[in-house]
């Protein structure tokens, strides 16, 4: 019931963001387009502040290993039993109102397939109330995390040295609430998920991941390479497809998704600036030493 793509490597490439033209078959070109799929969620998950935070939590070295091998295995069950009911869904309900609206299927799913008894219902609702409970959590990560950083990296240090805790409650409980509804007015006009997914991965990746990765590994990195590495990999995501820059490149370049150029750009500047500026001091390395 599936179309013969679904069962080839690299499948259907179609075109996710505005300027990214459909291309013709073609192996490096399939190749690319994939690698603009996978490389902004590699790097998200290789910099995502919520993975930190758990690593950090835990109580030993060796128990945030047993946790992180733990939550590999839990992860690949949990998304191919996700993944599988996207590919039932999709086979079962090929056309109508959800084939328009591919990222409806898990939740049409729910509510059309498990039907028929009181059993079947009862697991519908289950899966349905799993759905919201995933968006939720994420919602809750991406929306405390940030927050988190507002308040004790601008507010705190620059606007209000001297808050009281209570203070910092209200005003953190307001960053949250005026995010919430930054994060709600993108979304009105959302007609791909998988679009706008990538677009906000691929600033996490191109302007964050390098710098959070380059703490960890590159101890020649500096502070002043790190806040050019996060404004250039951010600069060139928002703009890559703007007119005014894509126009002035070359056709098969303005075709290419943001990702590439803007990972380059960011390592760019992190490298460059980083052996421009002086080294980090010796008190400032010890922390990662340790």
């Amino acid at each position: 019931m599936l179309p013969a793509s679904h069962f080839q490597l690299f499948g259907d490439i179609h075109p996710f963001n505005s300027y990214m033209q459909t291309l013709p078959d073609g192996s490096t070109q399939q190749v690319q387009s994939a690698l603009e799929i996978f490389l902004p969620t590699c790097l998200l998950m290789l910099g995502n502040q919520a993975m930190y935070q758990k690593f950090f939590s835990a109580k030993s070295e060796k128990d945030a290993t047993r946790a992180t091998l733990g939550w590999v295995v839990g992860t690949i069950i949990l998304e191919s039993v996700i993944v599988g009911l996207a590919v039932v869904g999709s086979a079962l309900y090929r056309t109508g109102e959800v084939s328009q609206r591919p990222r409806e299927i898990l939740a049409y799913t729910a509510i059309h397939a498990f039907s028929g008894s009181k059993a079947l219902s009862l697991l519908g609702a289950l899966l349905v109330g799993a759905i919201f409970a995933k968006v939720v959590s994420t919602a809750n990560n991406y929306l405390f995390s940030p927050s988190t950083n507002l308040i004790n990296d601008v507010y705190v240090r620059y606007v209000r040295p001297a808050a009281s805790n209570s203070e910092i409650l209200v005003v953190s409980r307001v960053i949250v609430v005026v995010l919430g509804a930054w994060a709600l007015y993108q979304s009105l006009g959302t007609t791909s998920v998988l679009k706008q997914s990538l677009y906000a991965y691929t600033i996490y990746s191109a302007a964050l991941t390098p710098v959070i990765l380059a703490a960890f590994f590159w101890r020649r990195a500096t502070a002043a390479g790190a806040v050019a590495s996060i404004a250039a990999g951010t600069v060139v995501t928002i703009f890559w497809d703007k007119p005014f820059v894509s126009d002035h490149l070359p056709a098969a370049l303005a075709a290419r998704d943001a990702i590439l150029p803007a990972l380059v750009v960011s390592l760019m500047c992190l490298v460059v600036v980083s052996f421009l500026t002086p080294p980090p001091s010796v008190a400032q390395l010890r922390p990662f030493a340790e």
